[in-house]
């Protein structure tokens, strides 16, 4: 039989649950999205992914390799060195630019796409068309070369075109918007910029003659050691960087939270059984706590004036040497007969005293004031102290003081 949960196991429960949610909903808010198509990942293999290509230079006896590190550890003196940056999901800083330029400047050679290459490499003519987002063109070769052998036309997507060439710098493919397909010599290297990397994802390296572009980039296999960016799309150092930019690293926050949550509940239920601690109540203060809390429900103002006021009357009588029996008045009258004892309020206090008990009406504000001038008048007259530390009289508490209370 399952033993129900108590209140404490339900407010666990709604704890962990409601953690569970709010890690959820910003999992949602605040994870990068998924860049499927338009990020050619070599690692993707979507429609716009780029594994494809990856995977052929590979099978087909290229030396490539996925660069993961920043520009500043490129090779400063490359040797038949191509760097490719496909559709760069981040841009670089000044110093890394500085860096791509002096890899391509020392004879390296550099395939980068789309406006933000154009921007790494501090292109000024770039400028966007009024084509439409994620239309297809097919552009025709332009001049014979080693970069259009075999291909004769290609097809692409985006509006970016190179509209103002530098000098020196060749166009292959392009339209009357401006270049799609060029190549500028730099130093001792060559920077070569598409418009967009569709021909080399995996969807778009099937299109016309994109598969024959992309090898004519390349070069012969065996001679060309490619290097294939991921620095620009978020892996840093290995496959966990590039995972840390998926959601998940936020699945598996929500697994250590139901773990600890399952943790913690079975060794709540199962762990060593403790008696909890409980206070005396045998303390002086939690005694008066709780007798002044009986009263106050049971609405017995007048009893616990009479107690005070029939303590009052024992230490007076004691003081003055009468009976414990004796009356109010002939208390009254005493205290008036002794010198440096006279008091104006005392008979008059003790007056509405004794005539409030004797019809058991008392509210508990008069009371709480009658006891507190009780209290003065006892310290007034020294009644506290009698018969403390003397032989033969009672002490305050003893048992006959107890009876009389």
């Amino acid at each position: 039989m399952t033993a129900p949960l108590d209140s404490t196991d339900k407010k666990i429960v709604f704890f962990f649950l409601l953690v569970l949610i709010l890690l959820t909903l910003l999992a949602l808010l605040l994870s990068p999205a998924y860049e499927g198509p338009g990020f050619p990942s070599s690692y993707s293999a979507s429609s716009g992914g780029a594994k494809a290509a990856y995977t052929l230079l590979a099978e087909t006896g290229y030396r490539v390799d996925r660069w993961t590190n920043s520009p500043e550890e490129l090779p400063s003196v490359p040797r038949n060195a191509l760097l490719i940056i496909a559709g760069p999901s981040s841009l670089s800083s000044d110093q890394e630019a500085t860096q791509l330029k002096r890899f391509v400047s020392g004879g390296g050679r550099l395939l980068i796409t789309g406006m933000p290459g154009a921007s790494m490499i501090s292109a000024k003519g770039v400028e966007s068309t009024l084509a439409l987002p994620g239309e297809w063109q097919s552009f025709t070769a332009e001049a014979p070369a080693p970069l259009t052998r075999g291909a004769p036309e290609i097809s692409l997507e985006s509006p970016a075109r190179w509209v103002h060439l530098e000098p020196g710098q060749v166009r292959y493919y392009g339209s009357a918007d401006g270049a799609a397909v060029t190549k500028l010599p730099l130093g001792r290297g060559e920077i070569i910029w598409w418009a967009s990397a569709s021909p080399l994802t995996n969807y778009g390296i099937t299109k016309a003659s994109n598969l024959a572009l992309f090898l004519n980039c390349v070069g012969s296999p065996g001679k060309t050691r490619i290097l294939w960016d991921e620095y620009y799309h978020g892996a840093r150092r290995g496959l966990l960087s590039y995972l840390s930019r998926t959601p998940l690293p936020w699945a598996l926050l929500q697994v250590l939270v139901l773990a600890a949550f399952v943790v913690f509940t079975y060794a709540r239920r199962s762990g060593a059984v403790r008696p909890l601690r409980r206070e005396s109540r045998l303390s002086p203060l939690e005694f008066i706590e709780t007798l002044g809390a009986l009263y106050q429900r049971k609405g017995a103002a007048a009893g616990a004036l009479e107690i005070a006021f029939a303590r009052f009357r024992f230490l007076l009588a004691r003081k003055l040497a009468l009976p414990s029996l004796v009356t109010t008045e002939e208390l009254i009258r005493r205290v008036s007969e002794r010198p440096g004892w006279t008091s104006p309020e005392f008979a008059e206090t003790l007056g509405r005293i004794d005539s409030a008990l004797k019809i058991q009406q008392v509210s508990e504000p008069q009371a709480l004031e009658w006891v507190g001038e009780l209290y003065e008048f006892t310290r007034k007259l020294g009644l506290g102290d009698q018969g403390i530390g003397r032989s033969g009289d009672r002490k305050i508490g003893s048992s006959e003081d107890r009876v009389i209370e």
